[in-house]
């Protein structure tokens, strides 16, 4: 399937890797520097992705292309408006937003009335501390009552 990334960062840089070597298909790239976002295409297909880019424009257009779509700029912790156009964004979309706090970002709001599949940001930091866990501890995380002291503090 299709997938819509915005941002060039490191966390961007981190997710395409897993894209990659999980087989996800094909990224799109979008970020308000386009050079960064060529940068990170290039980077993808150097590891054996398949990887453009789009102008937030074109992507707002083409958003019902995309099965997947995820944030990974920092737009949302402030309470900012969604960086894209959710009106498309429908209940076959899965929509990932990696800020963590808030948990419910305009994206998410907006993506979850629309019927898509979420992936709260939390998620992720919950994954690399329960890692971190693992390594430092080496016995397996607790991983609910870390959720639960996670969630209990937002």
């Amino acid at each position: 399937f299709r997938s819509l990334l915005l941002g060039a960062g490191g966390a961007a840089r981190a997710i395409v890797t897993a894209m990659v070597k999980e087989k996800s298909g094909k990224i799109t790239i979008v970020n308000r520097t386009l050079e960064n976002a060529n940068r990170l295409a290039e980077f993808a297909k150097k590891i054996g992705g398949d990887a453009d880019t789009v102008s937030i424009q074109e992507a707002n257009k083409l958003i019902t292309d995309y099965k997947f779509i995820i944030n990974s700029t920092s737009i949302g912790m402030r309470n900012e408006p969604s960086p894209i156009s959710t009106e498309n964004i429908s209940k076959d979309s899965i929509v990932y937003d990696i800020v963590y706090q808030p948990i419910n970002t305009d994206l998410v709001k907006k993506s979850k009335e629309n019927g898509a599949t979420i992936i709260y940001g939390y998620e992720m930091l919950l994954s690399q501390a329960a890692r971190a866990f693992e390594i430092w501890h080496k016995i397996e995380p607790p991983y609910d009552v870390m959720k639960k002291a996670l969630l209990g503090g937002f």
